[in-house]
């Protein structure tokens, strides 16, 4: 492994601190996951994220998608944020 100085800020390293407490690992292992998440979004291209709602309005054959589109969408976006 190599060693990397990060400057955070008190937000960022109280929050950090309070997940690592709660998962009982490491502050860096935190870090070193976040670092792959970012490597591995770059590298499959994090993409126009409009075109991650495409399918998410709902199952198919519900009448009201093309005038509550707007309300299905949101309704989908809350739930992936979970």
């Amino acid at each position: 492994m190599t060693r990397v100085q990060v400057l955070l800020t008190e937000e960022q390293d109280r929050r950090l601190e309070g997940l690592a407490r709660r998962l009982r690992v490491s502050k860096a292992k935190l870090v070193r996951e976040g670092v792959d998440f970012v490597l591995q979004r770059e590298r499959h291209g994090a993409g126009d994220p409009i075109l991650s709602l495409i399918a998410q309005a709902g199952r198919a054959g519900r009448r009201d998608i093309s005038r509550r589109h707007d309300a299905y969408l949101a309704a989908a976006e809350r739930g992936r944020a979970r």
